[in-house]
């Protein structure tokens, strides 16, 4: 029972990390495109979104000590994408909060500039959450971790979409990103997936990413929840089996 609420509370922890990263890049490029009076009162989602996204990414991170230290991302500045996030997390704060003291007077363009510092970071991020999940398991070749990278942070933008206003556009992406995102796992850790049932959850968060656009909108926003809350059980549990499989070496 211990481990499954571990599991579980570490499922979350990373479904709002998805949300909250994606947010970043979606969010002011969305606004950018509303009136102003509506950009206003989005104003301080940004960076309200950045602040709780580092707890619950620094949380899992507590979670799995030996595999941060292991992958250099404790400290942060061991490590290619750690060094990144050292001055991205910073600008992209700073861009955030001329959002928010802006908000009355900032152009469609400055909402944009801060799109483009969100979806640098969401790529740093995505890295370092991917060499997060390798830990001390199973590595992928150079080309597979890129893939990787690319497609979980693919699966943060249609997790964004469950707070951004508009119709869902990366959901769809999201939901073909997870299946594929499995196929590129080692092997290994690929079968002790199977092994503990994370096809279903896997299978269940793809559906409700690909289905969202066209419900009804009273039950396109439950969906989207739920499928990042489905999506980040399955990454959760992936980056803890992870430790568990030896690693193609020790083979």
């Amino acid at each position: 029972m211990g481990d499954a609420v571990k599991a579980g509370l570490d499922g979350l922890l990373l479904g709002w990390v998805l949300i909250a990263w994606g947010a970043q890049a979606l969010l002011p490029w969305r606004l950018a495109g509303l009136p102003p009076e509506r950009r206003r009162s989005w104003a301080f989602a940004p960076l309200g979104l950045l602040v709780t996204g580092a707890l619950a990414a620094f949380a899992h991170v507590q979670a799995h000590p030996d595999a941060a230290v292991t992958q250099g991302l404790y400290p942060l500045g061991a490590s290619s994408p750690g060094r990144i996030l050292e001055v991205l997390f910073p600008a992209l704060a700073l861009a955030d909060s001329l959002l928010a003291a802006g908000r009355k007077s900032l152009e469609a363009m400055g909402w944009r500039i801060a799109a483009g510092f969100g979806l640098a970071f969401l790529l740093a991020a995505s890295w370092g959450a991917e060499l997060l999940r390798v830990g001390e398991g199973p590595a992928s070749g150079p080309v597979a971790l890129a893939l990787l990278v690319l497609l979980r942070s693919l699966i943060s933008l249609g997790a964004a979409e469950a707070l951004a206003p508009g119709r869902p556009v990366f959901a769809m992406t999201a939901g073909l990103a997870l299946p594929l995102h499995a196929l590129l796992l080692p092997a290994t850790l690929a079968r002790s997936l199977g092994q503990h049932g994370q096809w279903l959850t896997l299978g269940a968060a793809a559906l409700l990413f690909l289905s969202a656009r066209w419900l009804p909108g009273s039950l396109r926003r439950p969906a989207l929840v739920a499928a990042v809350l489905l999506a980040g059980l399955y990454l959760g549990e992936a980056a803890g089996l992870s430790q568990a499989v030896a690693s193609p070496g020790e083979l």
